[in-house]
């Protein structure tokens, strides 16, 4: 084998050339903390962090999307927590109302507060969010929930539709809830009428005095899928009857003619009265002999704006008796209760679901670290480890330069 000095010299200058490539690429794992800059030096590594680096912008995705519901969420908890407050004052205001020491003007006092919390009522069922979207409305955003019409009364422009946020990949929240639902579908108390046709002449007035009795014989004979015919009344579905014997006693017979009470015509005042389930009839002769026929009204829904400018016209109406209007605010009452605990049920359903989005958060955050973590794993260099190979590169470096030098000095001749 022939040893030529130009052969020494281009060996070293190939082992310098190596290590310093060596050092670039150990100060470049360094510098980025990176294991490999292209698909070429490690296929299968870029491939995981591909997939990896997807999952992470993904799970940030979610996780921003997630705010964004939690602060809607909250904006419709705080409005419905403020009516919930308002329909509380007006509960209050009526019951203020039915106090016999109110005199003229104390009512119109009373009803002008009730009118005032009807058009705060009207400014929140109105709320609009941040970017200026009314958040009752549904899919058509840019629409007032509710407007005031020439004819006094509030109409709901609000469709059946609501919004919903994806926050996982398998779970999209409800964020949005339309009014038509939360307000316009809202009951109210039940009603009757007596069918005075074919009822007794000595029939007079018909009230509920306490819908919490009153409710309980309703359901048990109101058939939804029938009706009350005014032509064959005996007969007919979604009645009561009160059947009087002529000697001052009572029946009250439910719909199927079953007797549910009897009883005796109350004639220890003036009027002569029969107080049964909640129910008070007035009648002029307490010996009646004969039929009262109660018709069970279809259950009706209303929202609370019409229903609060009605009681205020009520209250205010001087033609209107004392007795009526006494009678128009009980039902009021009622219908301002049955809103109060229908807006509070929606409320629980907000609360539930933040409770998801943030129970879905905590989940996506650690989800997210996880895959972090597992992208480090591939893709990623050890500091200690690429400080060390760093340093292990730039002494082979060094001794390469140093082999170079020494070997510069000398030729084949210095052998001979």
């Amino acid at each position: 084998m022939r040893i030529s000095t130009t052969m020494q010299y281009t060996n070293s200058l190939g082992y310098i050339k190596n290590s310093n490539s060596k050092v670039d690429e150990q100060a470049t794992k360094y510098n980025s903390g990176l294991k490999f800059q292209s698909a070429g030096e490690d296929p299968s590594g870029m491939a995981s962090k591909v997939k990896y680096e997807g999952a992470i912008a993904a799970y940030k995705q979610y996780i921003e999307a997630g705010g964004i519901a939690n602060n809607s969420l909250s904006e419709e908890e705080t409005a419905l927590s403020s009516m919930w407050d308002t329909l509380s004052s007006v509960h209050t205001r009526l019951q203020q109302c039915v106090n016999g020491s109110n005199d003229r003007s104390s009512l119109k006092a009373l009803s002008a507060e009730i009118a005032q919390l009807r058009d705060h009522l009207f400014d929140l069922m109105n709320t609009q969010n941040t970017e200026g979207e009314y958040i009752f409305t549904g899919a058509q955003s840019d629409i007032e929930t509710y407007t005031l019409t020439s004819t006094g009364k509030y109409e709901c422009q609000a469709d059946g539709s609501t919004r919903g946020v994806v926050v996982s990949p398998s779970v999209n929240v409800q964020v949005s809830d339309s009014g038509l639902d939360i307000f316009e579908n809202c009951k109210t108390a039940y009603t009757v009428k007596v069918d005075e046709t074919p009822s007794i002449a000595a029939f007079e007035r018909c009230e509920i005095k306490s819908y919490g009795t009153f409710n309980k014989v309703f359901e048990d004979n109101y058939d939804p899928s029938a009706t009350y015919n005014p032509l064959d009344p005996d007969n007919s579905k979604n009645k009561l009857t009160i059947e009087l014997d002529g000697k001052g006693n009572f029946k009250l017979l439910g719909a199927d003619g079953a007797e549910i009470e009897s009883g005796v015509v109350d004639t220890t005042t003036s009027i002569n009265k029969i107080s049964v389930r909640g129910m008070e009839f007035t009648i002029s002769d307490a010996n009646a002999n004969g039929k009262i026929y109660i018709e069970l009204e279809k259950p009706k829904t209303e929202n609370m704006l019409n229903i609060l400018t009605d009681i205020v016209a009520t209250i205010d109406d001087e033609s209107v008796s004392n007795v009526d209007k006494i009678a128009a605010i009980t039902k009021c009452q009622v219908d301002v209760e049955i809103a109060l605990s229908h807006y509070d049920s929606y409320r629980g359903q907000i609360g539930a679901r933040q409770n998801a989005i943030t129970n879905i958060l905590n989940a996506n955050e650690s989800l997210s670290a996880i895959k972090v973590e597992s992208k480090a794993n591939v893709s990623e260099v050890d500091a200690f480890e690429a400080a060390s190979e760093l340093i292990r590169a730039q002494n082979q470096l060094t001794v390469s330069r140093q082999i170079y030098s020494m070997l510069n000095k000398q030729s084949l001749f210095d052998f001979i």
